[in-house]
């Protein structure tokens, strides 16, 4: 269990399988801002169910680990997706690490990360990557606030938006 101080609430996670579609898909509705950006859409329930299930090549169920943030009602405010050693030994990608708008801003994303970043150490990380759209600003600004260093741009096509992906690092061991 987190405990996020600055609003004396607590918050937990779930680990997502399949059956637990329903709650990335509420979170995914709740973020119809970030899909509109990435794809040119909403979410739809093809969206939480590939969040919980697409897999990088080569990697298997087992690397995987999708979590629910959820708050002490319950309700799904947030998404990790983490998926270890990819694309190389000793490097994790965070491949989503999306909150609700009534919980950006916070701080609570950056307690999420330290939560992740530990994680990783404990798994044998010695950094950390993840991909973030050009377009979305707060999240450049976040992730370099972090420590990221974009280390390259990749084109990818979301939906029938193309985008340039600034591709970041943060070595942590």
């Amino acid at each position: 269990m987190v405990s996020y101080l600055n609003n004396k609430r607590n918050y937990h996670v779930k680990f997502l399988t399949e059956k637990d579609v329903a709650l990335a898909e509420a979170v995914c509705a709740n973020c119809e801002d970030y899909f509109l950006m990435e794809q040119g859409a909403p979410a739809t329930s093809q969206n939480a169910q590939g969040i919980i299930t697409d897999l990088p090549k080569g990697k298997t169920k087992r690397d995987k680990f999708v979590m629910a943030v959820l708050d002490e009602a319950d309700k799904p405010i947030g998404l990790i997706d983490v998926v270890a050693d990819f694309p190389k030994k000793g490097q994790w990608i965070i491949g989503l690490l999306m909150l609700i708008p009534e919980e950006r801003g916070s701080g609570f994303g950056k307690v999420l990360y330290q939560v992740i970043k530990d994680w990783a150490l404990d798994g044998g990380a010695d950094s950390l990557r993840i991909g973030v759209l050009e377009e979305n600003k707060e999240a450049l600004g976040f992730w370099s606030h972090l420590g990221f260093k974009k280390i390259e741009d990749q084109q990818h096509t979301y939906g029938e938006k193309e985008h340039t992906v600034h591709v970041m690092v943060q070595e942590i061991a």
